[in-house]
């Protein structure tokens, strides 16, 4: 059974971020051994005045190939975010199996990106989607970026990698073909759709962060010079 784990602490300068956060939660279940074969998703969300971030409104998506039931998964998700979270953040987690999704909550996630939600609204709407909810805090503001991570996800095309087999491991100058062996990544296309062959150089920059598209992890690249780098830059403050 694969699932999706979704979390959104909206975060503040002293807490460690909502994408760090989630690679740490992906590492507990794999220690605890209730999930294997672990990749995490950022998603951007709406920026607002009447929304509560630091930085960047964004949550995290983890997806697993579960090894324990959604109950066993949520409680030991709900048990780490407790413990690990800043004192003034308003974690929010939703927890989902990949291929029980309804489209409503696709399109919830669409309108997290688009509108201010309410967290009420959230919370009624939660209860018809059959998926795990929880939240924690003052305002519990991060279940709307759990629940939209989760819809989001599910879409197979939106999200950026920020944890995916091999990815932070690649570094310096690489042949197309040692990136893609070296990673779990599932092809490197240049941004006008030529897909690159194995023998094509990459300049990684050291930071190399796939897209979630047609639900496979896809590298997209530009040319700088004699090399390939990825289209959308760096931007580690993002994943924050």
């Amino acid at each position: 059974m694969n699932l999706f784990i979704a979390i959104d602490d909206t975060d503040n300068e002293e807490s460690i971020g909502t994408g760090r956060l989630s690679r740490m939660l992906a590492d507990e279940l794999l220690q605890r051994g209730l999930a294997g074969n672990t990749s995490v998703t950022r998603h951007q969300l709406l920026i607002h005045p009447d929304i509560p971030y630091t930085s960047h409104n964004s949550s995290a998506c983890i997806e697993a190939i579960a090894n324990a039931t959604i109950e066993e998964v949520a409680a030991v998700s709900r048990e780490f975010l407790i413990k690990n979270y800043h004192e003034t953040a308003n974690p929010g987690l939703c927890v989902g199996e990949k291929d029980g999704v309804p489209d409503a909550l696709k399109q919830f996630g669409y309108r997290a990106q688009r509108e201010v939600i309410d967290i009420g609204g959230a919370r009624a709407i939660a209860k018809h989607m059959g998926v795990f909810l929880w939240w924690y805090g003052e305002t519990g503001q991060g279940c709307i970026g759990a629940m939209a991570g989760v819809g989001l996800r599910s879409t197979g095309n939106d999200g950026r990698f920020i944890d995916l087999a091999g990815i932070r491991d690649l570094k310096g100058v690489m042949g197309v073909g040692s990136l893609l062996g070296q990673s779990a990544i599932d092809k490197v296309v240049s941004i006008s759709g030529e897909m690159l062959n194995d023998q094509e150089a990459i300049d990684t920059q050291d930071w190399v962060r796939p897209t979630l598209h047609n639900s496979q992890a896809i590298l997209f690249v530009k040319k700088n010079g004699n090399l390939w780098i990825q289209a959308d830059g760096k931007n580690k403050k993002a994943e924050k």
